[in-house]
This record gives C-alpha cells, sequence and structure tokens, in this order.
C-alpha cells in the first residue's frame, strides 16, 4: 500500500507526531538500555518520504585538540551540524569518525555506535555523544536548507544544551498532522538533559508548539528501542510497546497505535499501567542514588589496596556512565507533570520497540535499525487513520485530563 506522505498546506494538524533523539542517554536505572534515537529516525522517515531529500552524510570535519573540540557535520542537501566534545577530540577518533561519511543521517546513535562502538552517557564517552548530536542536527538543518517555506527550526533554549527542534505539517492519507523533531543535546557531550523532550512544550519548544497545536491535539509521542524490564525478559521476538496512563494520558491514540500494528502483523502490546506520574518519583530516586555516591566515597576513604580501590573505582564509573541516567535526563519539576517520557496530560500515547534480554546478550546494546524505522512509520501512518476516525473521543479524553491537572 502507498503510504501517501506530503507536505502540507494546512497551518497546523488534528493530529500530532514528536520523536526526538536523546543524545547521550543510552542507559537508565535498573539494566534499562537502549538506543533513544528512535524517535527522531521514525520523524526523519515520513519527512523523507515527504520530500524525497537525502540525508546522506557529505562531510564529517574535525576540530581535534583540547581546546574548542568540535564535529562539523553536513550532508549532500545543504544540512550542517555541531557538536562539541568536553574533554577534547584525538586525531584517532577524528579517522573513526570519518567513517560515518556515506551514511543516511536517520539513526543518529546507530551512527556513533558503528564509528565508536558503543556510547555512554553522564560525561563517560563525550566524543561518541558529541558525533551524535553533529548528525542529528544536520540530519534537521537540512530540511530547513531545502524547503526553508515548509519548516520552522529552533534552538533548545535550554542553558547547556545545544539541540534543534523542527517543526512543519504533513498530510498523511490525507490527514494533516503536526509534526516535529527534535535533539535533545548537551554541549561537550556530557548529557542527556531531556527536560523537553516529547511534547513538552517548554523553553525552545513553546511557540513551535502553540504554532502546530501540539500542546491541544491528540498526538504519537515515539521512543527508542529498548532492553528493559517488565517487557524484555518475556518477550521472544521485538515487540513494539504502547502506553498511555489512563485519565493521565490518551488511551484513544494508544488503541490507535495498537490496531494499527495488529492490523500490520507486527509484535505489539500495550501497558497502561507503566506510564503513570508520580509526583516524587525523580525526587526520590535522586535521593537515592545521592546517597548511593556517598557510599562509594566512604567505602573508597577506607579502602587500602589498590585492588580494592580499583574494583571501587570500576563500580563508580559504571555506575555514574549507566544507572545515573535514571535522574539526569530530566529535572524533578519536569518529571512530575510531564511524566518518564515527557508528555502533555492528556495529549499523548507513546510508543517504543523492546527487545528481549536474550537478544541483548548477544548484541550488548540496542541499535536502531532500517527496518526498525521503516515499521515505526508504517505503524504511524495506519494509527493516523484510525485515530482521526475516533478524533471526538480522543479529543474528550486530552480535555479532562487537562482540567484534572489544572492546564485549562
Amino acid at each position: 500500500m502507498k503510504t501517501n506522505i506530503s507536505l502540507s498546506a494546512a497551518p497546523f494538524g488534528v493530529i500530532g507526531v514528536v520523536g526526538h533523539a536523546g543524545c547521550g542517554h543510552a542507559n537508565s536505572h535498573l539494566g534499562f538500555i537502549q538506543d533513544d534515537s528512535g524517535g527522531l529516525s521514525a520523524v526523519l522517515g515520513l519527512l523523507r518520504e515527504a520530500t524525497g531529500l537525502s540525508l546522506e552524510i557529505a562531510e564529517c570535519n574535525v576540530h581535534t585538540g583540547l581546546e574548542d573540540a568540535y564535529f562539523q557535520v553536513k550532508t549532500v542537501s545543504g544540512g550542517e551540524g555541531i557538536g562539541t566534545a568536553r574533554r577534547g577530540i584525538t586525531a584517532s577518533e577524528a579517522r573513526l569518525a570519518s567513517h560515518c561519511v556515506g551514511k543516511q543521517a536517520v539513526c543518529s546513535q546507530a551512527i556513533a555506535v558503528d564509528c565508536f562502538g558503543r556510547v555512554l552517557g553522564q560525561g563517560a564517552m563525550e566524543v561518541p555523544v558529541a558525533l551524535q548530536t553533529a548528525i542529528a542536527n544536520a540530519a534537521l538543518d537540512s530540511f530547513v536548507k531545502a524547503f526553508s517555506d515548509q519548516f520552522i527550526i529552533k534552538e533548545e533554549d535550554l542553558e547547556g544544551n545545544c539541540g534543534k527542534i523542527l517543526g512543519t505539517v504533513l498530510d498523511i492519507h490525507g490527514v494533516p498532522v503536526s509534526v516535529m523533531a527534535l535533539s535533545n543535546a548537551t554541549i561537550g557531550g556530557i548529557g542527556p538533559n531531556e527536560d523537553i523532550e516529547g511534547n513538552v512544550n517548554l523553553y525552545g519548544k513553546k511557540d513551535l508548539s502553540e504554532k502546530l497545536h501540539l500542546d491541544r491535539i491528540p498526538s504519537f509521542v515515539i521512543e527508542g528501542k529498548v532492553c528493559a524490564e517488565p517487557l524484555s525478559s518475556v518477550i521472544k521476538e521485538p515487540t513494539f510497546l504502547i502506553r498511555a496512563f489512563p485519565g493521565d494520558d490518551n488511551t484513544v491514540a494508544a488503541k490507535a497505535l495498537l490496531k494499527a500494528a495488529q492490523s500490520l502483523g507486527l509484535s505489539v502490546e500495550y501497558r497502561p499501567e507503566l506510564l503513570g506520574r508520580s509526583d516524587t518519583a525523580m525526587e526520590d530516586l535522586t535521593r537515592q542514588q545521592g546517597r548511593k555516591i556517598i557510599e562509594f566515597g566512604e567505602r573508597l576513604s577506607k579502602a587500602s589496596t589498590a585492588q580494592e580501590k580499583v574494583r571501587i573505582a570500576a563500580e563508580l564509573n559504571e555506575f555514574c556512565s549507566q544507572e545515573l541516567g535514571g535522574i539526569t535526563f530530566m529535572s524533578n519539576d519536569v518529571h512530575k507533570v510531564m511524566g518518564g517520557v515527557g508528555c502533555i496530560p492528556g495529549t499523548s500515547a507513546v510508543m517504543s520497540l523492546f527487545i528481549s534480554r536474550e537478544q541483548l546478550q548477544k548484541q550488548v546494546l540496542p541499535t536502531l535499525e532500517s527496518e526498525d524505522v521503516k515499521n515505526y512509520d508504517r505503524i504511524i501512518c495506519a494509527a493516523v487513520g484510525y485515530l482521526n476516525e475516533n478524533l471526538g473521543q480522543a479529543n474528550e479524553e486530552l480535555i479532562a485530563a487537562q482540567e484534572k491537572y489544572g492546564m485549562i
């Protein structure tokens, strides 16, 4: 079936699609590991289908050394993106990064992994994160350079961040859809800071969200490729997970995604309980993890042998580069209202792709593939039709949730 996606003349859509890349957000607590570029990749797939634009990387220019180290990525379509590395870039790292040339700048984290082997956040592996940032920003910039009258690009406008925000309207099967793609990226590659992930309408996203009505229309928020509980220990094949907590999110949008995936014969589960808000969850976890670091310090202060010190240092490194990803990505006050994926109450359903623990054992980390992007987009396009048939009910849920949160 032909996808039927095109640039729209409508000023805003009746349905929204939002996807981001959290540059450096490869890990979270409790063994959560992911390719967090899935949302951005899915939206870039839709935009390429609508425009026919190539996102092939033409150049990867590198400023090496300790001072002002950065990657500059350029696409054949004229897009440019910059990513800086706090502790510098070596000549060897510049050679490794050149491996990205010729690739389509769609799966930004997967490309960074292909160049450097893996990605870790919280300042553990700044250079791969800087390259991912440059690739993601170049992809977004490409559409503005090629279609300046159809796309709007903004800065994150969040202190310490350097990501881009791209917005437009597409017609998908004749339905006007507001589309937003964004890279959440930190200066120096020390992220993640994703206070404006999902459809959160703060900072640099606020005006564009209002223009596209993404703060008030039923939407799909697309997330990454993940290995995490409670799903990964029980599935046998890659499975799309759909989440929308009743009363807080939009279950009509969730059911549209579920129906779309089922109609395409793709493995899918709907788990509404997995997206519930909590007033204190982020604050509590931050406090717990802070106490854990104090424990590391106390153990280290009492250590006397090299063996002990090495082991403690390794454990601390693992904790900071992986577990702390569960608190660094979002501020406590944002998490309280928007939840862990960044959803304006009432507006959204969230879709991720989960892999099994068995697959992770062989693969070490999830990596987004072109086939994954195609499947995301097939689901989104089919779900637009199903949601459009039930817009009245979806909007009723949206209004009820926003009244509950005192937003209207």
